[in-house]
């Protein structure tokens, strides 16, 4: 048996979010009636707009072998030209990388940008995707807080824990997940005077088309002088509806696109042109992400009328696809040691899946996804089972029918 050299998938790095989305799937091939609130897949149809953009170019023999890898250039232009006209970002298409998705341009910057002797700094509550990719990187971890109850940054911890010598990468997600945080415009000042040019920021804005109650606000728009230092991540998985087809950005400085664009030669090749062209015309479609963030708003505030007042306390999203339950209470009050075995509870006893806080740093939360379109009966279950000892029984009997 060949040695094993890396053990890339110890226990604690498990995704749990799929590993209860694959419990949540057993259960309705059984015949039960399971609510998923797992991933953030929105279940709302993509844009037709980008749809037919699609299905006419993959009808065309020779726009469907087109490679590129770093993206196509229609749709890199496109997306410099969206950034430029919203935001004032004052980029090229040299400044703007294609892959499948965002996750993978995570992956490859961490490579790219630190190592072994290198720290990257990443908020707590975090996506778990910076973990992993941390630790593939073989760089130190850092931490600032976020304060899940006021959600707001705690600029103290950030300043405690970056370090100019050593601090290589710096992660901002806004609107954030799991917490549904908007990062403002002063927090970001101040992280960029505190890391002042001796570190990239990577600031990850895959839901800045989700504001429920504000605008926006971009690095690229409100500290220009910082270009050289900011990274911008996005992708149309979510507010522009299309997580499947894969399609994610980077803008960034033209020494990093270089380097990413040799990584991706090698490792990538392409992207589908086909989806690619399609996201051209879903930069041009205002309604369909504003359709969007009306409707999850509405489950956003669902979720925090609904369950305040039960053991496990809602946080109102100001942003993105997702709710924070703050649950310790329940846990200790119940005998769980983490929200693993609260949410295997919870799926069990009234047929909602949700993802345990494991995999955000917050082991005693939970993560609902907004993405269903029975979200509210969702939330109607999670108020019987966190309401009291009796409406557990009784639900569990009820959903096992």
């Amino acid at each position: 048996m060949p040695r094993i050299i890396k053990d890339l998938m110890p226990g604690d790095l498990e995704f749990q979010m799929f590993v209860l989305d694959e419990l949540a799937d057993e259960l309705i091939a059984k015949g039960a009636d399971v609510l998923k609130l797992t991933i953030g897949v929105t279940e709302l149809f993509m844009p037709k707009v980008a749809l037919d953009v699609m299905i006419e170019k993959l009808k065309d023999p020779d726009f469907v072998r087109r490679v590129y890898p770093e993206g196509l250039p229609e749709l890199r232009e496109a997306i410099a030209q969206f950034y430029n006209r919203r935001y004032k970002a004052d980029i090229s298409i040299d400044n703007v990388i294609v892959n499948t998705g965002s996750s993978p341009i995570f992956r490859n910057l961490f490579q790219l940008l630190s190592g072994p002797e290198y720290e990257i700094m990443i908020p707590r509550p975090y996506y778990a995707l910076y973990m992993y990719c941390a630790k593939l990187a073989g760089a130190t971890i850092k931490f600032y807080d976020i304060d899940i109850n006021t959600k707001r940054v705690d600029i103290e911890s950030f300043q405690q824990n970056f370090s100019s010598e050593r601090t290589s990468l710096v992660v901002v997600n806004s609107p954030g997940n799991p917490v549904g945080n908007i990062v403002t415009p002063d927090e970001l000042r101040k992280i960029y005077e505190i890391v002042n040019h001796q570190a990239y920021v990577l600031n990850d804005e895959i839901y800045n088309n989700t504001m429920f109650y504000d605008e926006f606000h971009s690095p690229l728009e409100i500290l220009p002088d910082h270009r050289d230092m900011t990274i911008v991540t996005n992708s149309f998985s979510k507010g522009f509806r299309m997580y499947t087809k894969r399609v994610g950005f980077a803008i960034l400085p033209t020494e990093l696109q270089t380097n990413l664009r040799v990584i991706q030669q090698h490792t990538l090749l392409c992207t589908d042109p086909c989806y690619q062209y399609g996201m051209i015309a879903a930069l041009a479609d205002e309604a369909n992400p504003a359709e969007l963030t009306a409707v999850y708003r509405d489950r956003a505030q669902y979720t925090t009328n609904r369950l305040e007042g039960t053991r496990c306390t809602p946080i109102g999203a100001e942003g993105g696809f997702y709710a924070i339950l703050r649950c310790e209470e329940w846990n200790k009050a119940m005998g769980f040691a983490s929200s693993k075995e609260l949410a295997r509870d919870i799926l069990n006893k009234v047929h909602v899946a949700v993802v345990p806080g494991t995999d955000f740093g917050v082991p005693h939360d939970l993560r609902l996804a907004f993405c269903n379109d029975r979200y509210n009966e969702g939330i109607d279950r999670l108020y019987d089972y966190f309401s009291s000892a009796n409406a557990v029984h009784e639900s569990e009997a009820v959903y096992a029918q």
